[in-house]
């Protein structure tokens, strides 16, 4: 037995060290950068006549994340991004709505306003991995919590009137009033994407990445905004370590 055990010792170390030695690529820490386009929302629960018609606005968004392997199919991704969120309010319609249509309201062209928050978000997302076609191709699937930190905060104000200038004014959200509170957007993050390899060491990987606002970004204690992000986005995904 202990002649056994001793023939045995490094037969085990030779095979873990090869097996080692022939881990793929794909399943060592890589580490990605991505740019994408976002496409952002306020999402409200305010009702009656003052609630606020709130589309979506587009923004930008680029991140640095850290993928780490732990099994072949799973995974942890560390990230941290800058993505612009917000919102687009159409405060002309609001008021028809308010007050009822008027001769000179229905002369002005349009009386919008957008939000747009700034934010250094980072992430702790579970990663699930798949493969869809031989070596080269795989998709994943990602989900797991995001906190999000305020950098800047502005509106801007458009107005077009016939036979007018056009007016633009953009403001800090203090100087338009004391509507927003609060730095920090905790929010849920979820998403899927697909890694091409280019070459052996080199992912090219697009995806997208949905992010659920659970923080009111609004002073008040009565009704809520929070944000909605979807970012589209692309990039490249090499091994680290």
């Amino acid at each position: 037995m202990k002649r056994f055990s001793t023939l045995l010792l490094p037969t085990l170390l030779t095979a873990v060290f090869l097996t080692l030695g022939a881990t793929p690529v794909r399943a060592q820490t890589t580490l990605s950068l991505t740019g994408g386009v976002s496409l952002a929302s306020l999402n409200t629960d305010f009702d009656g006549a003052l609630a606020p018609d709130i589309e979506s606005i587009t923004g930008m968004s680029v991140g640095l994340a850290a993928t780490i392997p732990v099994t072949d199919r799973f995974g942890v991704q560390l990230g941290g991004r800058y993505v612009q969120k917000g919102g687009s309010l159409d405060l002309l319609g609001m008021m028809m709505e308010m007050f009822g249509r008027s001769e000179g309201m229905e002369q002005v062209t349009s009386f919008e306003t957008d939000f747009r928050m700034d934010y250094v978000e980072f992430s702790a997302l579970a990663r699930v991995r798949f493969p869809l076609s031989g070596d080269r191709m795989s998709g994943h699937l990602l989900a797991g919590p995001a906190l999000g930190l305020q950098s800047s905060c502005e509106v801007g104000v458009r107005i077009r009137e016939p036979g007018f200038p056009e007016a633009d004014v953009n403001m800090d959200c203090e100087e338009f009033g004391p509507i927003f509170k609060g730095k920090l957007d905790l929010g849920l993050a979820g998403g899927a994407g697909i890694d091409i390899g280019l070459t052996d060491s080199i992912d090219a990987r697009l995806g997208l990445l949905y992010t659920l606002g659970l923080s009111n970004v609004v002073d008040d204690d009565d009704e809520t905004m929070k944000h909605r992000a979807l970012t589209i986005r692309t990039g490249v995904a090499i091994p680290v370590g």
